[in-house]
């Protein structure tokens, strides 16, 4: 009888899991939230289910309710906003920055919705630089009781 005697590689069984890990889409679709192709910032959001609904909350000041566009596509609510920097057509020769954190002028934020939704019914509203989008969910994706038949 022989044995075969290999040397423990920790990494080994790490970069063998690493590209698996990156694939699985449970993994992959949280990622779609935080990047995608399209410039500029992106607004923190939050997503909660209602009995009815879905409410996302997105945190997007300075921007005014007309340079707000609300869509829906493929299960995903975007949000999108663009505007002038005030500070770049403000500027003048005696002034200059030390700091520039502020430059928000354009977004794009793409949500995956957790259950069917319709867009009948559903509303937003701006208020201290909180958009808060409410979506009715669909028939199908309501909760509903089952009755039992008794035989």
């Amino acid at each position: 009888m022989t044995f075969a005697i290999r040397r423990w590689r920790p990494q080994a069984r790490r970069q063998a899991i690493a590209p698996r890990f990156f694939d699985d889409e449970w993994f992959a679709r949280p990622l779609r939230l935080a990047f995608h192709d399209s410039p500029g910032w992106l607004p923190p959001v939050d997503v909660e289910e209602t009995d009815d609904a879905v409410v996302v909350r997105a945190s997007v000041p300075g921007f005014r309710p007309d340079e707000i566009q609300i869509t829906t596509a493929d299960g995903d609510l975007i949000i999108q906003g663009a505007h002038e920097d005030e500070a770049k057509t403000e500027a003048t020769e005696d002034s200059r920055y030390h700091v520039r954190e502020r430059r928000a002028d354009r977004f794009h934020r793409r949500v995956p919705l957790p259950v069917r939704t319709t867009t009948a019914g559903a509303g937003a509203r701006y208020e201290n630089g909180v958009l808060t989008v409410r979506i009715p969910k669909a028939e199908e994706a309501r909760a509903a009781t089952i009755a039992i038949e008794s035989a």
